[in-house]
């Protein structure tokens, strides 16, 4: 198993494969790129959450050249129908519309939109329900926040790839 695990590394290193980010962290140009990037206020307590978290990923300072702006939808469906016709679970989605803008520019440079999903169970409890909702959505704007943040360095890697 340990020789197929090796002969895997050395295939990747011959591909021309590069590790986005090194053992120490991400390259410089990739710091200089994400930390130009101001992240936009989102509304809303969620929102805030995602937006702390993307401030600290991507550790700006400076002077920006790049505006990050983040709207986030949220939308709940129960299923699993109990004999007295309530929900057991309840479904929870939230969509984030993602666009990068270089400051200055009209158009954006970047647009995507990036879903999470996750699942809870409804108990006879409505405080206990809405702690788990309110904790789902929490977790999952973080998610959205750390796959934001590994997407502008993949769009900022091949941007940079392209360049040279």
């Amino acid at each position: 198993m340990r020789v197929f695990g090796l002969i895997a590394l050395l295939a990747l290193g011959a591909c021309g494969f590069q590790p986005l980010y090194e053992a120490g962290g991400s390259t410089a140009a990739m710091r200089g790129h994400l930390a130009s990037v101001e992240v936009a206020p989102i509304p809303d307590r969620l929102g805030q959450v995602m937006g702390n978290r993307l401030t600290e990923r991507l550790n700006v300072a400076g002077a920006p050249e790049y505006r990050l702006d983040v709207a986030l939808t949220q939308a709940t469906e129960g299923f699993g129908i109990r004999p007295d016709a309530a929900a057991s679970q309840e479904q929870l989605t939230l969509v984030a519309k993602v666009t990068l803008t270089k400051i200055g520019g009209e158009s954006p440079i970047f647009s995507e939109d990036m879903r999470a999903r996750t699942a809870y169970d409804l108990v006879l409890s409505d405080f206990s329900s809405e702690t788990q909702r309110e904790d789902s959505a929490r977790r999952l704007a973080l998610e959205l926040a750390e796959r934001i943040h590994r997407r502008l360095a993949l769009y900022f890697a091949s941007r940079e790839a392209a360049s040279q």
